[in-house]
């Protein structure tokens, strides 16, 4: 190899190694207290758009799920012809799995930010109730 393709290799990957890192610690900035969790698209027994916000999913074996949207996902509380669908089978948080969606007989799509286990759907909407309440600590950072 010759000087100049081996530095053109070596940016190339730099960049894809900051790329990387950069998923990483994307992830962990959604929220630290947020366990990750992972289901099967194919064990997915019921869901519910529990606001144009949080999705609450059943799967099988009792496993319970919250989803959180990328961004509101405007008629998917009172959607028709919901469906979850991502590459793998496999839908995890920042995964760019989708929930797509039927409102007023339009099609619309939305992005799957994270993926959490809850206990039970009552889990689900207690976490949704905790998350609509301001805070009068949010947007301040603690000091360490």
């Amino acid at each position: 190899m010759n000087g100049l393709m081996v530095k053109v290799l070596i940016a190339v990957l730099s960049v894809g190694a900051g790329a990387a890192v950069a998923g990483e610690s994307s992830d962990d900035a959604i929220d630290p207290k947020v366990e990750k969790a992972c289901f099967r698209v194919r064990d997915t027994r019921s869901f519910e758009a529990i606001d144009d916000r949080f999705v609450y999913v059943r799967c099988v074996r009792n496993k319970h799920y919250l989803l959180t949207m990328e961004n509101v996902c405007m008629g998917l509380e009172n959607s028709t012809k919901v469906a979850i669908s991502n590459d793998f089978d496999r839908v995890c948080s920042n995964d760019r799995a989708m929930i797509t969606y039927r409102d007023f007989n339009q099609r619309k799509r939305c992005g799957i930010l994270t993926v959490e286990s809850v206990k039970d759907r009552d889990a689900a909407l207690e976490l949704v109730k905790e998350r609509r309440k301001p805070t009068d600590k949010e947007g301040t950072k603690e000091e360490e």
